[in-house]
Order: C-alpha cells, then sequence, then structure tokens
C-alpha cells in the first residue's frame, strides 16, 4: 500500500510533468492552423456555413456588378 501512494503522489505528477515540458506545443499550433479558415472557421466542421457564406460573397459580387 505504501509502495502505491509513493507511486501516485511522487512519480506519476514527475512523469506528468515531463511528458508536459517535452511538448512541442508550437509544432501542434502550426499543425492545427492548416485546419481553420483565415476566418476562424474549421475546414471540416464548419464546412456548410463556409460554403453559405461563399455564396453570399458570390451573390453579393454579382448584385455590385449589375449595379454597375
Amino acid at each position: 500500500m505504501a509502495a502505491f501512494i509513493i507511486l501516485a503522489v511522487v512519480i506519476l505528477p514527475c512523469a506528468v510533468a515531463r511528458w508536459w515540458w517535452l511538448t512541442d506545443w508550437q509544432a501542434i499550433e502550426e499543425e492545427n492552423k492548416r485546419y481553420y479558415t483565415a476566418e476562424g472557421h474549421h475546414i471540416y466542421y464548419d464546412r456548410k456555413l463556409i460554403a453559405a457564406l461563399q455564396k453570399e460573397k458570390l451573390k453579393a459580387k454579382s448584385v455590385a456588378a449589375e449595379e454597375i
């Protein structure tokens, strides 16, 4: 029982801290940027929203072109 307590209190937090400090968070952030648009929408999960926004932009451009 004492060995389990020592493991849980000392060794486990040390292992977690080591993993946390060794993680290259900047590389993970750079990798994740590939999945987001400039407006902050996720490419996969917000694809319907992105399509609707693109349709609105095209509609606004066509209306502006007709007015000229």
